[in-house]
């Protein structure tokens, strides 16, 4: 604020207050992830340029999705700490949920007209095609919600090349 500067209703805020040395993220969020937030979850907030890791928590959503971005509000409410300016760029990750799945390598999973599958090897060496439901893609592979096991032998690669029913002589590696 300046000395002798105006102030009008309905234009934007001189400044804000905040209680406590508290710190607040502002952020904005896909459209279609919105949904998935919810208040209370916690954040992993990361300074642009920065390798520290702040934990915060989601404290508001917003309730309008702005029509030209496509994109809602969230806040997430951060500790004090003197590395957190305002101004400050930052990116926020939100864990919606923890699951442990498998992990296969993206040249295990097929798909054709009938959906995802992998080969697994059974233990008379038959090659056998398994449905599987993809979760989605992570930094090492394609996490698997169902379908197979731990104890399945999957075809790594190559799979496009067998057909079920088919003997082979498996060559097991260990998963990363």
């Amino acid at each position: 604020m300046e000395l002798g500067q105006t102030v009008s209703s309905g234009g934007p805020a001189l400044f804000r207050l905040a209680e406590g040395n508290e710190v607040e993220l502002r952020g904005e969020v896909a459209e279609q992830d919105l949904p998935a937030l919810q208040v209370g979850q916690t954040a992993s907030v990361t300074l642009t340029g920065g390798t520290h890791n702040y934990v915060g928590k989601v404290r508001l959503l917003g309730a309008i999705i702005d029509p030209q971005t496509r994109l809602g509000m969230v806040r997430i409410a951060l500790a004090p700490d003197a590395n957190l300016r305002p101004g400050a760029f930052a990116r926020a990750e939100v864990t919606i949920s923890r699951a442990q799945r498998a992990v296969l390598p993206q040249t295990a999973v097929l798909s054709d007209d009938q959906g995802s599958y992998v080969l697994v090897v059974d233990a008379d060496n038959v090659v056998q095609r398994r449905e599987v439901r993809v979760s989605g893609i992570v930094a090492n592979g394609v996490a698997i919600a169902s379908g197979v096991t731990a104890s399945d032998r999957v075809v790594a690669s190559a799979g496009a090349f067998l057909q079920p029913g088919e003997i082979v002589n498996p060559r097991i590696t260990s998963g990363t």
